[in-house]
This record gives C-alpha cells, structure tokens and sequence, in this order.
C-alpha cells in the first residue's frame, strides 16, 4: 500500500469539509460556553433554609447538565435574582471571585445557620396533626434534623425524637421497637393511611346508598317502618293537628 498516496478532493467536498469544521466548532464552543439565560430557576431573597437549599441545589444540577463553567455561572448568577436577592448581589459582587464562595455567602445572609438549641426547639414546637400526612411530617422534621452538626445522632436516635411527635392514630398500630429505620416507620404509616382512605370510603358509599326516612329523616329504615310513627297515640296526635 502506497503510504504517500494523495487524496484528492473537489471544490464542492472541500466546501462541505470546511462548513463541517466550523459548524462543530460553533457546537462546541456553544456547549462549552453554557449560561443561565434559559434557566427558569429564580431565588427573590426569602430568608428560609429549605428555600435556600432547594435553589442552590437546582442551580447546582442545572450548572452541571449544561456543563456551565464556574466563571461563566458566576457572571450569570445575576440572571436568577429578583427582589432582595438583586440588590443584596449588587453590594457583594465586588467580594465575590468564585463561584462556591458566591453559594456560601448567599447561605450565610439569607440562611444563617441556627444554633442546636433552636432546631430542637422547631423540632419538638409542633407534633403531627391529623390532616397532615406521616411523609410530609416526617420530612419536614428530618430537614430540621439535618441542620445539626454532623455526625450529633445516629438514625435510632433521630427515630426517637420524633416518634413521640407523630400522631396518636399511627402510635396505637406501629411499636416503637418495631421500626429501626424512617422508612420502615414510613412504610408502616403509609399502610395505616391507605386503609383510613379504605375505610372512609366504604363508609361514605354506605351511608350514600343507605335510604332515609321521610319521617324522622334518619337512615337505616324506611318511613313504613319508622318507630317514631309507630309510636301509640302517634297517628292520633298527627291527624288532630291537621284537623
């Protein structure tokens, strides 16, 4: 095989060459050159842990999918301010040279963090109320949990925080000595639930179909058989009122 052989190309295969090279240079540089101008994600300053978390945490991943560089996400953070948020970034940017340092110093004004003494007080504030589901609850009490320093207590001990603080009607068919996990503590909370939603429904359906008196107007019988009406004297005392 001949190793100096030519390649010989046409003006229109060399035209198409060229196009190609630079429309992969375009892409490229496109990919590599990301931003938040199409991210719908926005902080307005709301000084709340979760809200914080959940931002940085969207940013984060968004950052990372477009393959945004920590320069050009800095320069674009802007972008998903609006409120407080703007006019706080306006007085720092100057301070601000990474983009990490951006995300920890947002942490620190508008999610300050709480001493111990003050989550275990948001902790053991409020217990379970019937209309709230064990998920929710336990979720929420768990991101307060998270907020300790690390390593304070293992999952048992979590559990016995706040196993106290759920609801009575999950404490009287789930044992505290039954569940060594939150999600074995879910999965049993979940059943109860399902078969609350059971049992309510099979009750409605009943009473639902169930005929009414035009009598007394209660359920569970008919006005022929109405003990009200069959009552001696009863008859009586409504045909005397209607003379």
């Amino acid at each position: 095989m001949d190793e100096n052989k030519t390649i010989t190309l046409s003006q229109t295969e060399l035209n198409q060459l060229i196009e190609k090279a630079i429309v992969d240079a375009i892409e490229k540089q496109t990919k590599t050159k990301g931003s938040f101008a199409n991210c719908h994600i926005s902080f307005e300053g709301k000084r709340d842990h979760d809200t914080v978390e959940e931002f940085i945490s969207n940013v984060e991943t968004y950052k990372e999918t477009e393959q945004i560089s920590d320069e050009d996400a800095l320069k674009c953070l802007p972008l998903l301010f609006s409120g407080i948020a703007s006019i706080w970034w306006q007085g720092i940017k100057k301070e601000v040279l990474t983009w990490n340092q951006g995300m920890e110093l947002l942490r620190k004004h508008f999610s300050p963090a709480k001493a111990p003494f003050q989550i275990y007080f948001e902790i053991f504030q409020k217990c379970q109320d019937e209309n709230t589901p064990i998920d929710t609850f336990i979720c929420r009490k768990r991101a307060l949990l998270s907020q300790l320093p690390a390593d304070r207590h293992d999952e048992e001990t979590e559990l016995d925080l706040i196993f106290g603080l759920i609801n009575i009607k999950y404490r009287k068919y789930i044992k505290r000595s039954s569940v060594k996990k939150f999600c074995e503590l879910l999965e049993e909370g979940r059943l109860i639930e399902s078969n609350e939603t059971e049992a309510k429904a099979a009750y409605n359906l009943k009473v639902k179909t169930t005929k009414r008196c035009s009598n007394c107007h209660f359920r569970g019988h008919s006005a022929e058989d109405c003990r009200k009406r069959l009552q001696p004297g009863k008859d009586k005392d409504n045909s005397d009122k209607t003379n």
